[in-house]
């Protein structure tokens, strides 16, 4: 007699338990895909413990208590998912009624450098808005581990804490580079996909849909390597938004570490049309660095704008700029100008800038930029390889990318199996 479908595969059962994770994880823990787990209040993985999560878990966050999951600096979340079975943090609402916002999100703190300093200079630990205690991180550790992110999707996240303090999708905090970060994906968020308060931690392989705000943000001396970044923006925002947006820190100091980071091979896809607020590609401020090369930009206001005294950026090569409305390189500003047309960087000629770096304004035939039909439509029928810089031979980055944009054409298969863009029509 052969064994039932469900005793072979509990797994895949529809009826799986419901099991409450909620409180003080203080000793080594292991989630399996067996059940399904309600994230309930602000649940904390405290140092010393080790959460792991089995490929094809799913996680709902709770509405009512906008259950939210923080990883503490000492502590490490193991959750690596696979092509076939990713690990999934949703709303707990069912599918069509869920809504970005529907829970608070995913929040990873470590011991790596940040740039905080007190009022005598001296290096300082931060503390995540929105979690009155057990939200500190920052060291001096920039080999810091907090664990594994691999093949995981976190969707409807972003709960609001308070008046413009909404929580990330995902949060890393003073993260290491010890820390593994490949295949995430961050779907309708109230605020940012993916935000990075100083800290080393390299990423790969992200894709950000319909964030509240920001696609990738960085801020407080983050100095990690980013290479393939997929961001498609559909949301409407309530303030300045842009698909990277990086600041030395709130202040436009000189602490150090200065925020540098180095990113390769995205594909950023605005709105496509004017709005209330400002929209840009790349939006660096405050003091900020960054190297950036291989980029694709279509569907802003802009591509570029830099703000600010000592803002810079190495822009690499490998620059496809389309379809952005209002400007096809960056806003001619002048002193006494308004909003977009101030001269907020000090006489700083960003369209000088890109045109020096070999721009092209040129439609790379990305349909899924107007109509997010598929992640397929993200990717060109030929790689975007005119004026593409090789990435750096460094043991990070894929030094064979030498093309513009996160997937080098319709055989680039590195969303497939875990990615997906919609589940259904109602949800938003």
């Amino acid at each position: 007699m052969s064994a039932e479908p469900a005793a072979l595969e509990p797994c895949a059962r529809a009826d799986k338990p419901v099991v409450e994770l909620s409180g003080e994880i203080e000793h080594s823990a292991r989630l399996t895909c067996d059940k399904v787990y309600r994230l309930r209040f602000v649940t904390f993985v405290r140092p010393g413990a080790t959460l792991t999560i089995d490929p094809g878990t799913t996680i709902v966050g709770d509405r009512d208590t906008r259950g939210t999951l923080v990883v503490q600096p000492g502590a490490k979340l193991v959750a690596e998912g696979t092509r076939e079975r990713p690990i999934v943090f949703t709303s707990e609402a069912r599918p069509g009624a869920r809504r970005a916002g529907d829970w608070g999100g995913l929040i990873i703190l470590g011991k790596a450098p940040t740039n905080l300093r007190d009022a005598e200079g001296r290096p300082m630990i931060g503390r995540v808005e929105g979690i009155a205690d057990g939200g500190e991180y920052g060291g001096d550790d920039p080999e810091d581990s907090s664990g594994a992110l691999r093949f995981v999707r976190v969707e409807y996240s972003g709960t609001e804490l308070g008046p413009n303090n909404e929580i990330n999708g995902v949060t890393f905090a003073g993260v290491g580079r010890g820390t593994q970060v490949d295949h995430v994906q961050v779907r309708h968020t109230a605020d940012d996909c993916f935000e990075f308060f100083g800290g080393t931690v390299d990423a790969r392989h992200l894709i950000c849909q319909d964030p509240g705000d920001d696609g990738f943000d960085w801020d407080l001396g983050y100095t990690g390597r980013l290479q393939f970044l997929l961001l498609r923006d559909g949301a409407e925002a309530l303030d300045t938004t842009a698909g990277l947006e990086g600041d030395n820190d709130p202040g436009g100091s000189g602490n150090t570490p200065r925020s540098a980071p180095t990113i390769f091979n995205a594909t950023l896809c605005g709105r496509g049309h004017g709005a209330e607020h400002e929209h840009y590609g790349m939006l660096l401020r405050r003091g900020t660095a960054a190297t950036i090369g291989n980029a694709v930009v279509v569907g802003f206001e802009a591509p570029l704008d830099l703000r600010d005294r000592g803002t810079a950026v190495d822009l690499s090569g490998g620059l496809w700029l389309a379809r952005n409305f209002a400007a096809p390189l960056a806003h001619a500003e002048v002193a006494g100008g308004e909003l977009a047309l101030a001269d907020d960087d000090f006489g700083l000629d960003e369209a000088a800038l890109l045109t020096r770096a070999g721009a092209r304004v040129e439609d790379p035939d990305l349909p899924g930029c107007a109509d997010p039909a598929g992640l397929n439509r993200y990717k060109p029928r030929a790689p975007l390889a005119a004026g593409a810089a090789a990435p750096p031979a460094d043991g990070f980055f894929a030094a064979e990318a030498r093309f513009a944009g996160a997937f080098r054409d319709e055989s680039d298969d590195w969303d497939a199996g875990w990615a997906v863009w919609a589940d259904a029509p109602e949800d938003v």
